[in-house]
This record gives C-alpha cells, sequence and structure tokens, in this order.
C-alpha cells in the first residue's frame, strides 16, 4: 500500500508540474486553451484514488493514507487549473461584451452595413460542440481561392512575397494584411497555424494578404553574445509592410478586394509593426528606400493587434526581472543595439510613443487581445496602449482573457479563440461601417442634407457602391428623410 501511495503522490506532483507550474511559464503557450483535453488525466488519478483512500482511513489514518490524500489533493489543483478557462468562459464573456460595448457605443451592433451582417455572430458564445468538432477545412476550402508566393518587394537580392487567400463569391471585398509573429527572427507566411485562422477569414468575406518581411538573424552560439548592426532591423520591417500596403492597394482589383476597407492584423511581433506601421508617421527613421509615397498612401481603416509589444523601453525592463535572455536577444537584434546605448531607438520603435495629440488624426480604430498570464510581451504592453488611445479620445477596444498565455488563439477553437474571433469579427464589421458613414457623412453635407441620422443612411451604403450619381444619392437621402418623418408622425 505505501508503495501505491508514493506511486500517486509522484505522479500527482509531475501533473502539478506540468499543468500547473510549466502552464504559468511562456513554456505552456496552449495549455490553458487545451485543458478539456487533458483533465482526464488529473480527474482519472482523482477517481482512483477514493477506493484506498477509504481503505487506508477504515481504522486509523497511517502514511499511505496521508501520502494519498496528499496527492489527490495535488491532482485536484491540477483538474482545477485546466478547467479554469471553461467554467469562467461565461462570466469573462459577459465582461468582453461589457467592454466592446463601452468602447464602441451600446448600439454599435446598429451601425453595421447589412451587407456585412452575414459575416458576423450578433450574439457571441462559447460552444463546447465547436471546440471538439474543429473547423470545417473542407467547406472553407471549397469557398476560398488561394494564390501563393506573390512578389511584392525586390530589396537587397532578396524577393520578399505574399500569399492571397479571397472569397469565391463575388463583390468587393474588405482587405486584411497580416503580419505574422516571431520575435522579429523566425516565422513565416506559409505556417500551418496561420493558415488555420486566415483562410477562415477569408471565409467570413475577407481578401487576407498573408505577407513576409525580413527578419533580423537569429543568434548561434558563436553570436549569441554579437549584436549584427549591418541586418534588418525593425526599421527596414516597418519599410517592408508600408511596401506591402503599396503592393495591394494597387492590386487589390485582381482579387476582389476594396482597398478602402483595409486592415493591418498582426500577432505577437507582427501586432507590434502593425501598430507601429500605422501609428508613425512617414519621416526618417521609416524611410520607404526610395519608394515614393506620402501617409496619405496609407488610409487604414483599423487595426487588429494581438498580445502585441507596444513599449520596448518597458518591455526591456520586464524582460530583467526573470530568465529572459532569449527574449533580450530577441530586442538586441531587432533594434540594432541595446537599451541603455541606444533608449532613443527603443521609443522610436515603441507604437505608445506616436499616441500623441500631435498625431491622433493618423490613428486608425485599434482592436487588442492579450492573456492575463502572458509571459513574453507582459499584458501590461496592451493595457498601457489602451488606456493612452482612450484618453486621447480614440477607438481602442482591449479583450483581455485571465487565463490565457502568449498566442492562445492558436488553439482557435478554445475558449479564448471563439470569443476573441467573434468580437474580432463585429469590430471588423463596424469599423468598415463607421468608415462608410463617414463618406455618406461628407456626401450629405455636401448636398446640404447634414440632419440625416447616420443610421438612416446605411440603406443606400449599397446604392452608392453601385456606382450612382450625386442626383442619385440626393434622393435616396431625401427619401429617407421623408420616410423618417413619415414614421415619427404616424408614432405620435
Amino acid at each position: 500500500m505505501i508503495a501505491l501511495s508514493i506511486s500517486f503522490l509522484i505522479v500527482a506532483s509531475i501533473l502539478l508540474i506540468f499543468f500547473v507550474i510549466i502552464s504559468l511559464t511562456f513554456v505552456g503557450l496552449f495549455l490553458s486553451e487545451l485543458g478539456l483535453w487533458f483533465s482526464w488525466m488529473p480527474l482519472a488519478f482523482i477517481i482512483a484514488s477514493i477506493p484506498f483512500l477509504i481503505l487506508s482511513s477504515v481504522e486509523y489514518p497511517r502514511l499511505d493514507f496521508f501520502l494519498l490524500l496528499v496527492g489527490t489533493l495535488l491532482n485536484l489543483i491540477s483538474y482545477f487549473r485546466l478547467m479554469a478557462p471553461f467554467y469562467r468562459v461565461n462570466v469573462t464573456n459577459r465582461r468582453l461584451r461589457k467592454v466592446m460595448r463601452t468602447s464602441l457605443g451600446d448600439d454599435y451592433l446598429n451601425y453595421i452595413d447589412p451587407a456585412l451582417k452575414a459575416s458576423i455572430i450578433k450574439k457571441v458564445r462559447f460552444r463546447f460542440s465547436h471546440y471538439f468538432s474543429g473547423i470545417h477545412y473542407k467547406r472553407i476550402e471549397e469557398c476560398v481561392t488561394t494564390v501563393n508566393d506573390l512578389i511584392y518587394k525586390e530589396v537587397e537580392n532578396e524577393s520578399l512575397k505574399l500569399n492571397v487567400y479571397y472569397p469565391k463569391k463575388e463583390g468587393k471585398h474588405p482587405i486584411i494584411i497580416y503580419i505574422h509573429g516571431g520575435g522579429w527572427m523566425r516565422g513565416s507566411k506559409d505556417r500551418f497555424l496561420e493558415l488555420r485562422i486566415l483562410k477562415r477569414l477569408a471565409y467570413m468575406g475577407f481578401v487576407v494578404f498573408n505577407i513576409d518581411y525580413r527578419l533580423a538573424p537569429l543568434p548561434t552560439l558563436a553570436t549569441f553574445r554579437e549584436i549584427p548592426h549591418d541586418n534588418p532591423t525593425i526599421r527596414e520591417m516597418v519599410s517592408d509592410v508600408r511596401a506591402s500596403i503599396l503592393y495591394v492597394t494597387k492590386n487589390a482589383s485582381k482579387y476582389n478586394g476594396d482597398p478602402n476597407s483595409l486592415f493591418l492584423f498582426g500577432r505577437s511581433a507582427g501586432a507590434h509593426l502593425a501598430l507601429l506601421t500605422a501609428f508613425s508617421c512617414e519621416d526618417k527613421f521609416f524611410d520607404m528606400e526610395g519608394i515614393n509615397c506620402t501617409i496619405h498612401d496609407f488610409d487604414i481603416t483599423g487595426v487588429i493587434a494581438f498580445y502585441p509589444a507596444t513599449d520596448l523601453v518597458e518591455l526591456d525592463e520586464f524582460y530583467d526581472e526573470g530568465p529572459s535572455i532569449v527574449f533580450k536577444q530577441s530586442l538586441y537584434r531587432s533594434t540594432g543595439a541595446k537599451m541603455e546605448e541606444a533608449k532613443n531607438l527603443y521609443e522610436i520603435f515603441s507604437p505608445i510613443c506616436y499616441v500623441t495629440e500631435e498625431n491622433k488624426e493618423r490613428i486608425p480604430p485599434v482592436f487588442l487581445a492579450a492573456g492575463s498570464k502572458d509571459r513574453i510581451f507582459d499584458v501590461y504592453q496592451s493595457e498601457e496602449l489602451n488606456e493612452e488611445l482612450q484618453n486621447l479620445g480614440l477607438t481602442s477596444v482591449l479583450l483581455e482573457l485571465p487565463w490565457a498565455n502568449h498566442a492562445f488563439d492558436a488553439v482557435i477553437n478554445g475558449p479564448g479563440g471563439q470569443l476573441v474571433f467573434q468580437y474580432m469579427s463585429q469590430f471588423l464589421a463596424w469599423s468598415i461601417t463607421r468608415s462608410r458613414i463617414k463618406e455618406i457623412e461628407e456626401i450629405a453635407v455636401k448636398h446640404g442634407l447634414a440632419d440625416v441620422l447616420s443610421i438612416e443612411k446605411l440603406s443606400i451604403i449599397q446604392d452608392l457602391k453601385k456606382g450612382k450619381t450625386k442626383d442619385d444619392i440626393t434622393n435616396s437621402l431625401r427619401k429617407q428623410i421623408s420616410e423618417t418623418t413619415t414614421q415619427n408622425e404616424s408614432k405620435d
């Protein structure tokens, strides 16, 4: 009995180390979202230990009873840690729903272009059936066209390429440019993880351009203590992203894309580059390497940033608090210097430094998602940026998942993945509609109809897209006013 009790305790300790302690470090990236698949292990040992606990306590408490009890308690801790996302998902969802309403307005779902309503889920919820059934990739593949390895930029004898995923259905569709993560030193547009996420967006009705960009060199044992100064840094990466925007806007029509509705979407280091590209002004630090353009060439409808780095100075300090020498290397190599040697570079490469009164007109709506347990890019990075944006009166949404680690959405059907992607679809539709309403407002003002409510202009958005004349637009607006007035009079 003693041998059995010791075995139970050893197994329980191993499970605790793996499912609890490791899950709280950067190594346990996906454990929280995969918890339901592993929860049977500690649960099985809990159930199996019950008869032995009863048997060993019949006469009086003994050592084997104590060992079994400790092992059972450790397994209970492991089990509830694995199940945390699932018993907290409904409470978290209510909080996220409140965040969306606070950030976008209580009636934000009313301001959705009718043409976009089919691509969003109005009532967001976690579905257990989807967690187990997964995504229907066969259906997605049938509805999405893929074009791979299009060259968008030639630089230093290197061809930078992108992949395109777009819906087969007719019409013009909003555009998303996706920038992969990987600590600025690794990653690729061809990773399977990205394909699952991006083809799903294409299936929802977006034209997705998935880009590669120049990367900082990975350190080796021989070069670990060296910081290369003649290799790509964040400056070149932003230049590549901007070049991809120019390419996409010029070639969007080939893939049924609408360049007037263009989003940047990035995860981790890619989220940092998306924010920095959208926020930073055209200046000597982010020159286009001979490409003739101005900031007006980058009319971005919105930015989606999952667990981004937003303040590299603060991030460098965050890495001082633990065994983060590898992450320090990613900062050194992507900036080309240590922070104490070139703090100005770390500030120039920090999106939060561009959130200023002078620059606010340039900054589009931002959608942030992050996990409270993130050990790679501290969640404070997202919280700080969100606060600064809102203090300036800019549109910013931060969905924070209390159980999630970095890259939680890699498990796209996990609790975090399901909630965040559903809310993201609402944000995309809201931002597109907001942009189109702005165009309608300008037309209304021009024709002396500034008093028409924005919600009443939604019905003519499709007419505008079909190329109606100014007279047709004016008549549509006047008709809408007349109908609204008649309805109000009948109610009275």
